[in-house]
C-alpha cells in the first residue's frame, strides 16, 4: 500500500509539472491561455473586469492551496475538510451564480443582440 501511495504522489507531481510546462511554453510563445479570464462582456459589446469572477477565482484558489497543503502533510488519509472552507466556497459560487442570473435576466446579450448581429431583432 505504501508503494501505491508513492506512485500516486509521483503521478500527481508529474501531472502538475507537465501542466506548468505547457502553460509556460504558451506564455513564452505569446499565446496567453488566460486571455480575458477575468473579464466579461455586456449586451452593448463593451468588455469589463468581472468582480464576480475575481472573487470566485480568489476563494477557489485559497481553498485549493489550503487543501493541497493539508493533503501533503497528511499521511495515509485524506485531510479533514473544515466546514468553514466549504461554506466559503459554496457562498462564493452562489454569489457568482446570482450575479450571472441577474445579468441574464436584466441585461443579457442573449436577449439583446449587439449591433451588426444578423440575429438582432429590432422592434
Amino acid at each position: 500500500m505504501r508503494g501505491l501511495a508513492t506512485v500516486a504522489r509521483w503521478e500527481a507531481l508529474v501531472f502538475l509539472a507537465g501542466c506548468f510546462v505547457v502553460l509556460a511554453w504558451k506564455f513564452m510563445r505569446g499565446r496567453n491561455p488566460f486571455h480575458q479570464l477575468l473579464s466579461g462582456d455586456r449586451a452593448d459589446g463593451t468588455v469589463y473586469l468581472s468582480s464576480g469572477r475575481i472573487q470566485l477565482l480568489l476563494v477557489t484558489t485559497v481553498f485549493s492551496v489550503q487543501y493541497v497543503r493539508q493533503l501533503f502533510h497528511a499521511t495515509g488519509v485524506f485531510p479533514h475538510l473544515w466546514a468553514g472552507y466549504l461554506w466559503a466556497l459554496a457562498g462564493s459560487q452562489a454569489l457568482y451564480l446570482l450575479g450571472k442570473t441577474h445579468a441574464i435576466i436584466f441585461n443579457s446579450s442573449i436577449f439583446h443582440r449587439t449591433k451588426g448581429d444578423p440575429e438582432r431583432r429590432d422592434s
